[in-house]
């Protein structure tokens, strides 16, 4: 079989790993891709997959507030990353640790670290989250960690 065009590395290393026979490995560089579809633009810029063992997923977080109130996120995270793993989904379990989050590709802008703005119709940037629980859980998040006005 001869390939038309460039082929992207992350193709040719996808497979790689998957050869190596290294579940866990491919399972964290796969969700590290889908990522951003699986927790929405302000969780994936604040969150990433760590670790993965015996059927925990790891997920780093920047403080204790967000793996509190991520607590409250679990089921919905968990369905959402069973679609994105596919029927051999090895994940049953999360557990938010607080770490240093590795900064989003350069593929968009960098997330703000400005307070939203109230004004806008959407200050968070949560309406692309389709889960209602988990919009109003991560509004909830972002009111806690918004500097409080005098």
């Amino acid at each position: 079989m001869t390939r038309k065009g460039p082929v992207p590395l992350s193709a040719d290393l996808e497979r790689y790993l998957a050869s190596l026979d290294l579940p866990q490995v491919a399972l964290l560089v796969s969700l590290h891709k889908a990522w951003p579809g699986i927790a929405g633009p302000l969780l994936a810029s604040r969150t990433a997959p760590a670790r993965f063992r015996n059927g925990v997923l790891t997920i780093t977080v920047p403080n204790h507030a967000w793996a509190q109130e991520l607590q409250l996120c679990k089921p919905a995270l968990l369905s959402k990353i069973a679609g994105a793993a596919g029927p051999k989904n090895p994940v049953s379990d999360l557990r938010f640790a607080v770490g240093t989050v590795p900064l989003p590709e350069a593929n968009g802008p960098a997330p703000s670290e400005e307070p939203p703005d109230a004004a806008s119709p959407d200050p968070e940037g949560l309406s692309d989250v389709a889960d209602p629980e988990m919009r109003e859980s991560l509004r909830a998040i972002s009111r806690r960690l918004r500097p409080r006005e005098e």
